[in-house]
């Protein structure tokens, strides 16, 4: 049975993708354009709930939760098939995660990123040189640090960490009507996420691929896309609320950019020293 607390960092990841500032500051236009009514529109609604709203985002909301899902029983399945190299892609993807936290806390785009990755780079090559002088063993497990901080130069100067930046939303040219148009949106928002939820889904996705069963994946993913999907539908029933409480969230936008990467940074490491399983065993006592 999967582990309580993973389908618990699986929801906060999807609220902590809900809260990027990719995400927030276009909920009210994905809203508006799914239901056809305007913020301005709603405000002049007398009623407290506009359910029409509610529906539309209702539908939203399963359209890109079928292909959140339907991802992670791809990624397990993979994960499974691929099985007898498990060890190795274990340690790739926690890199990859490692990676992804990186550049959700802004540092490829900092004016002083070398400076940083060359630092971080220089500790993780003095942490294994004290293991190896202290060992005398060259191939240990912090052996990773070092391959970690050359990952990250490569993903700098190479310029790929630009491709996490680059918007790949989905265009529907006509706007499909109602509530089965909702549902389209969302399958079409699903394949063409934004940047902010790129890295986490990412995550949680090669996560996914480590489990035993397709159902493992299903729900991690299920439970991602509900982190997601839950504050957009009540944003659809208070969508007045909304604009004060993107107001106050706005100012703290650096940062949860930071904490979300540092998080990811903290599973990436888990996952490399294999402490995950450990601590979703201690934490379900």
């Amino acid at each position: 049975m999967i582990e309580s607390v993973s389908v618990g960092a699986a929801f906060l990841a999807g609220i902590v993708a809900f809260l990027s500032p990719c995400v927030l500051p276009i909920i009210p236009g994905y809203i508006a354009y799914i239901s056809g009514v305007s913020a301005q529109t709603a405000s002049q609604v007398d009623k407290k709930i506009d359910w029409s709203i509610v529906y539309s985002a209702v539908a939203f909301v399963i359209g890109f939760s079928i292909v959140f899902t339907a991802l992670g029983a791809a990624s397990t399945f993979v994960g499974q098939m691929l099985h007898e190299y498990k060890y190795i892609i274990s340690k790739i993807a926690a890199v990859l995660v490692i990676l992804l936290g990186v550049h959700f806390t802004g540092v490829f785009q900092s004016k002083r990123a070398k400076i940083w990755l060359y630092t971080i780079l220089g500790l993780s090559v003095a942490i294994y040189g004290s293991a190896v002088a202290l060992t005398g063993n060259p191939i240990n497990d912090l052996l990773v640090l070092p391959v970690i901080g050359i990952a990250l130069l490569l993903f700098y100067f190479s310029g790929a960490y630009k491709f996490l930046y680059k918007q790949k939303t989905t265009e529907v040219k006509k706007k499909p009507p109602g509530i089965i148009g909702a549902f389209i949106v969302g399958i079409a928002f699903a394949f063409g996420w934004t940047p902010c939820i790129g890295p986490v889904l990412g995550a949680i996705l090669l996560y996914a691929s480590q489990q035993e069963t397709v159902m493992q994946g299903i729900m991690l993913l299920f439970a991602f896309s509900m982190g997601l999907g839950i504050p957009f539908i009540l944003t659809a029933m208070a969508i007045n609320q909304f604009f004060r409480f993107f107001n106050f969230m706005r100012r703290y936008f650096l940062l949860i950019e930071i904490t979300g990467g540092i998080l990811l940074i903290f599973v990436g490491i888990l996952l490399l020293t294999g402490s995950l399983e450990k601590l979703s065993a201690l934490l379900t006592f």
